[in-house]
């Protein structure tokens, strides 16, 4: 299920290796139940708020479990530094609707909904820590499971990627032949898109998972550069009107929320509308030569986009000597010799592929 972007902050704020989550923990250890406001302003919501006393100490972990010990509410500012109030009784407005069954759970979401504010719940019986945000709600998995869901769900988008990077290397391979088809293109980047909005579903969990999801964490941010990257330099590559890195971020978003396999539209998106009858097999197009600079050359972005404007595409560029390499502003014989030399390394990269 797809974690609203609102409860990320949150979602960090209780992550293991946290002193908020330490407290969260010991409480479950030891049988406790808790109900959890955080306000940074008690007297903004003095109507809601009953009873209780006042504390104003800095937050510890230790000082959070010992008044779990009690019944009521725990007041906290909003940046988990002090505690503010404890055996607060609530009182928001009972026509609230919530889906909640006990007491503690039912107050919690409708505080969370009249105020607007962060407020969470740890069950005493189940063990389960419940977060609340304006209408929002999200449960905090166990541990244990959710690193092994994840570790599983990443294991396979890493295989998703290796079939992406063979993609790519046929499509590497046809460039050269000058026989690269637009549904190819089409096709590797709705998988890009596919992988990318995956990817951006299964973050959230991953921060949850907090210090003991770093292993996890590098995995998936390994798999999003590269998918990233690959992104961008298609767009880059095949989009019909030649675009800046800022103008190619803003089409990528507009194609994440293409349909999926809806392969016409995302041509249209990248500048090659329907014609007719013809179909995208029926389409040949070139790249401008970006990947080949950028990743095998190491070309700066600058110098790269002056030579696509000299030699126009990668069959162009290919067929460029030295001295024809050299007259573009920025290309001294170094880099001159990177680009044939990328560019053989890629013909032969294709070849035995």
């Amino acid at each position: 299920m797809k974690i609203a972007p609102e409860l990320i902050p949150k979602i960090k704020m209780v992550a293991p290796g946290t002193l908020l989550r330490r407290a969260l923990d010991d409480i479950i250890m030891a049988d406790f139940g808790a109900l959890i406001v955080f306000l940074d302003d008690i007297r903004e919501q003095e109507d809601i708020l009953q009873g209780g006393f006042y504390i104003g100490a800095s937050f510890s972990p230790e000082k959070l479990y010992e008044l779990a010990k009690m019944d009521g509410a725990i007041i906290l500012d909003e940046n988990v530094s002090r505690i503010l109030a404890a055996n607060v009784q609530l009182a928001p407005d009972p026509l609230i609707a919530t889906n909640e069954t006990g007491m503690r759970h039912r107050a919690a979401e409708r505080m969370a909904r009249q105020t607007s504010k962060f407020v969470l719940t740890v069950s005493r019986r189940r063990k389960v820590i419940t977060l609340y945000h304006k209408n929002l709600k999200h449960q905090i998995s166990d541990i244990n499971t959710l690193i092994a869901r994840i570790s599983q769900t990443i294991h396979t988008m890493e295989r998703y990627k290796g079939s992406l990077d063979n993609k790519s290397l046929r499509i590497e391979g046809d460039e050269f032949l000058d026989r690269v088809q637009l549904i190819q293109i089409t096709e590797l980047i709705d998988d890009c898109i596919g992988i990318m909005n995956l990817l951006g579903e299964i973050e959230p969990y991953v921060l949850e998972t907090g210090s003991e999801g770093r292993l996890p964490y590098m995995r998936l941010n390994s798999i999003k550069d590269d998918v990233d990257t690959m992104m961008l330099m298609f767009v880059k590559d095949y989009c019909s009107q030649t675009l800046s890195d800022p103008e190619v971020v803003r089409l990528i978003e507009k194609l994440k929320t293409v349909t999926p396999a809806d392969n016409e539209k995302i041509a249209e998106l990248l500048g090659w509308p329907a014609s007719g009858e013809r179909s995208l097999y029926d389409v040949t197009v070139r790249p401008r030569g970006y990947r080949l600079l950028k990743q095998v050359a190491k070309i700066p972005p600058g110098t790269a986009d002056k030579v696509v404007d000299q030699f126009g595409d990668l069959v162009h560029l290919s067929l460029a000597d030295e001295d024809a390499l050299l007259s573009v502003d920025g290309i001294g014989q170094k880099r001159a010799q990177s680009i044939i030399e990328g560019i053989q390394h890629m013909r032969n990269r294709s070849i035995y592929r």
